[in-house]
């Protein structure tokens, strides 16, 4: 054992690690092994290394080649993470593994600097006050405090209460609609407290405010803008950072319309007398068609009367519940208090008037009770007060440089205020800033100066990881192994590497894998076409930023290869561009078009799984919790060593009709410059895809029947034959005969006939072998074997039960299975299910082995459609269930419900044979 120099972090000490000589090779985690090359594996980051995501570390720096070089990359869920509050991060991220490779070439930038700094900003101008200000605090203040049994409701993103259209029936031409409401910090915008009316459109609506301020009361006509309307702008501590109580009236017959605000008059108008049509439709913080608008915040003690109340009646009764007391009882429609326990349960709103009106809740608004939060959230009652406070606001220091000839000098600081009084709720929450009519204003003057000398770094990416959807996501005790082919980038992964890999959403451990040996052609040169960078769509097709370039090839070079990496991202559009639409990507040559691919993955067989979020469905160029696709581009047959050749890069044409043009791209383009290839007949096994027990291959495992390797011509010459031995360790080998036209560097993946898998367990291993390659000696023996763990294959009874709980709204039409045999014949079928309904398929098999295929033809499994919960909450539905039982109805396997595409179980019925 070699014990390997320090690897030093970039803000910490050093760190001794190990690197490790072996006589096979550790592919995985799971331990694949390539006979007959040593080995090197050189650990990077560790899972101990909570937070560092960037320090330097050794690598080999020898005469030795290497065939290849794998990167085990291995993500872990941890409650130590520290980018969220999830064990897993909640989103899909962006992560990047780049070399930072310092070139020892120093330069220094023309940078500007401001005129003055303050408080560590550079505005472009400052509005500043000579005079104190102050903050303002506003609260009520209840000697009383709150009453323990009242709660509100909260609404959030997609919660809205829906009134039966009884509450309503007979109300033309008086209507009062009171409530206490606390909008939520990030108020105004375009939401509705109310909004009602029938097929023809709205009959009344209250913004408080929308989003540009103004509060709007709308009663009588019908249809956006025909309505009679009030409109007012009202303070930020009006609506949000306290709670008040608002009541809204109409009376056609008088033509009056009016606004109390916490029992006073504030807004009125008349000749308002559009009567109000029939309502079939009342929704409490939604629009009413339930399709968005929602309100964000607190509402309580909801009213609805058919008479305009007057302002004495609202202001003694804002405090109490409705009695039968009230002088206008009878005129009661509908009251909503939240305040009886069994609120929302199986989505009602319970009605307290004598009425029964009961409303039905969607999404998931919240009972809260009052008082739980401060100040803020405490309800006024009878006997409350409200009151402002008053401090001094802090002093803004200035720093001014004002030496022409030296932009950087401090020349003096200067003192200040803010242009404005600051407003607060009384939990000390910013409500908003109001200017002062004499504020000063100092002009940001920009000066050129000279940074000091820096080292140029050059950043090369090696891969592009995006993270799974973290919530509830479980990646397992040892954490979940990737592994990606970086052998292309050798020339970077030498001597002390200054390494940048992942984030800290979830735990990382990264080993790199040297494979001793010669590789397919020596990497002369990686050079960065353009900056890795989140491009606009429009600046790609545009050329503003990415435009043609002209290369020098090297003259003693024998190769050209352009790798591109590209990941599509945004929601712009009508398709969600860039990250859910597909676009053709173009690379061309000395001005010609020589390559054309379409950025686009199929996401309905990703590993990872299941997961939170859309994982399901298919993105531009990734899946969540895979690496991003990388495209190779062969340059050799198109240019000449020694040229100069311009290399253009380009996206097909958007649609600026539809506003897609804002979506992004993030790109990488390298240009490899290689040696001549370095044996002229060369096979080699790359990959055991199944039987493996590797993360990555889940899907195809455990095996029954056929097995799965890939093959590759690692050779000059194209690959037309090849011979493989395969079996399990210490049984009996089977031989199988490949022909096929495979040119230099391609791949293929190739299904072998089942071999026998007599005495087949967990800890078992495959081999498998390739040889005579075209009927002709190998000239690299090297990469020519390869072994695997196997997964413990699935045993079942001859008789067992297929159960499926289908889910409903038409879905369970998306599903139908198939078990086939191993020479591939159909057993046993199913093409239809019923909606909400379970189906028990009994079979009864021969021994040997199958494939049960369950499929879903839209590839999102058997799961709600919560995504529904804006557009059609009434259909989200409820997950489905896909077991395998016992004769007996007992569980033997849960296959999930989370599936996407397909869920497909490989099996014996008796021992492995």
């Amino acid at each position: 054992m070699n014990t390997g120099p320090a690897r030093l972090p970039v803000t910490s000490s050093p760190v001794v690690i190990t690197v490790v000589a072996l006589s096979m090779i550790a592919l995985s985690a799971v331990d694949v092994r390539a006979e007959s090359c040593d080995t090197l594996i050189v650990q990077t980051f560790e899972f101990s290394d909570i937070e560092t995501r960037r320090a330097t570390f050794d690598f080999p720096d020898d005469d030795r080649t290497w065939q290849r070089i794998l990167m085990r990359y291995t993500l872990k869920c941890d409650e130590a993470t520290v980018g969220d509050s999830y064990p897993c991060g909640e989103w899909d991220v962006n992560t990047y593994t780049i070399a930072h490779v310092h070139t020892g070439v120093f330069d220094s930038t023309l940078r500007l600097h401001p005129s003055f700094i303050v408080e560590g900003e550079s505005p472009s101008e400052l509005r500043y006050s000579d005079s104190p200000r102050f903050h303002y605090v506003t609260y009520w203040d209840d000697p009383d405090g709150p009453v323990p049994s009242d709660h509100y409701l909260h609404f959030d993103g997609t919660d809205c209460i829906t009134v039966p259209p009884e509450a309503l029936a007979g109300i033309d031409s008086s209507i009062t609609v009171s409530f206490w409401m606390r909008g939520d910090p990030d108020q105004p915008i375009n939401d509705h407290i109310i909004e009602a009316g029938n097929t023809g459109g709205r009959v009344l609506n209250i913004h408080l405010p929308w989003g540009n301020g103004v509060v709007y009361w709308d009663a009588g006509g019908r249809l956006s803008g025909n309505n009679n309307r009030l409109s007012k702008s009202p303070e930020p501590a009006h609506y949000k950072g306290r709670w008040n109580h608002w009541a809204f009236t109409k009376d056609a017959r008088t033509g009056e319309m009016r606004i109390y605000l916490n029992g006073e008059l504030w807004h009125r108008a008349g000749n308002m007398t559009k009567a109000m049509f029939p309502i079939d439709s009342f929704t409490i913080g939604a629009n009413l068609n339930r399709n968005g608008g929602w309100y964000a915040g607190g509402l309580d003690d909801i009213r609805i009367w058919d008479i305009a109340l007057d302002e004495e009646t609202v202001a003694h009764w804002q405090h109490r519940p409705v009695t039968p007391a009230h002088p206008s009882y009878e005129h009661l429609r509908a009251e909503y208090r939240f305040d009886d326990p069994t609120d929302l349960e199986n989505r009602r709103a319970i009605d307290s008037s004598p009425h029964g009106h009961d409303g039905e809740s969607f999404g998931q608004p919240q009972r809260v009770p009052f008082g739980y939060a401060g100040r803020s959230a405490l309800k006024p009652g009878p006997t409350t007060v409200l009151r402002t406070d008053s401090i001094p606001a802090p002093r803004l220091s200035v720093k001014l440089f004002e030496d022409e000839r030296d932009p950087q000098r401090l020349t003096r600081v200067m003192n200040v205020w803010p242009a404005y009084d600051s407003w607060f709720d009384g939990d000390g929450n910013w409500l908003e800033d109001k200017p002062i009519e004499t504020a000063q204003t100092l002009t940001q003057v920009e000066r050129t100066s000279f940074s000091e000398p820096f080292e140029i770094v050059e950043e090369y990416e090696l891969a592009r990881f995006i993270t799974p959807y973290g919530k509830r996501l479980d990646l397992g005790d040892d954490g979940f192994t990737w592994v990606y082919d970086v052998t292309g980038y050798a020339p970077l992964l030498r001597g002390r590497v200054d390494l940048q890999a992942a984030n800290t959403f979830e735990l990382l451990d990264l080993k790199f894998v040297f494979i001793e040996g010669t590789p397919p052609r020596r990497v002369r040169d990686i050079k960065n076409l353009w900056p890795k960078k989140n491009y606009r769509y429009s600046d790609l097709v545009d050329e503003t930023e990415v435009r043609p370039i002209a290369v020098d090839l090297d003259p003693d070079a024998a190769g050209f290869l352009v790798r591109s990496r590209i990941s599509g991202h945004g929601h712009a559009g009508p398709r969600h561009c860039c990250e859910w639409d597909p676009k053709e990507h173009i690379l061309k040559v000395a001005g010609l078009e020589r390559f054309r691919w379409n950025v686009w993955r199929d996401c309905g067989m990703n590993p990872v799984h299941p997961q939170g979020g859309t994982w399901q469905f298919d993105r531009a160029g990734w899946c969540p919790g895979t690496f991003v696709d990388t495209y190779d581009h062969e340059l050799t047959p198109w240019v000449m060593p020694g040229d100069e050749v311009a290399i253009d890069y380009t996206v097909e044409p958007y649609d600026p009709d539809i506003f897609e043009d804002d979506g992004r791209f993030v790109v990488s383009h390298q240009l490899f410059t290689y040696d001549p290839p370095s044996f002229e007949l060369d096979a080699a096994i790359v990959d055991i895809i199944a039987p493996s027990a590797h993360d990555e291959y889940r899907r195809f495992n455990p095996v029954p029947g056929e097995a799965l390797i890939r093959i590759r011509n690692v050779g000059r010459r194209p690959l037309r034959s090849l011979v493989v031995h395969y079996g399990l360790e210490d049984g009996r080998q089977s031989r199988y005969e490949w022909s096929g036209e495979l040119p230099f560097l391609e791949s293929e993946r190739v299904t072998l006939p089942a071999p026998d898998w007599t005495g087949m367990k967990a800890g078992s291993r495959f081999q498998a072998s390739v040889a005579l390659p075209n009927g002709e000696q190998d000239d690299n023996r090297c990469n020519d074997r390869m072994s695997m763990e196997v997964a413990a294959p699935h045993i079942l009874p001859t008789e067992f039960i297929i159960h499926v709980e289908s889910p409903g709204f038409g879905r369970a039409a998306d599903n139908s299975y198939t078990i086939t045999d191993g020479s591939g014949d159909i057993v046993a079928s199913r093409d239809t299910f019923k909606d909400d309904a379970v189906t028990d398929d009994r079979m009864a098999l021969e021994p040997g082995a199958y494939t049960f295929s369950f499929l879903d033809s839209e590839e999102d499994g058997m799961i709600r459609h919560w995504w529904l919960r804006g557009s059609a909450p009434d259909e989200i539905g409820e997950n489905g269930a896909l077991m395998i039982l016992s004769a007996e109805g007992d569980s033997l396997l849960d296959l999930g419900y989370d599936f996407a595409e397909k869920r497909v179980l490989r099996f014996f019925v008796g021992e492995p044979r």
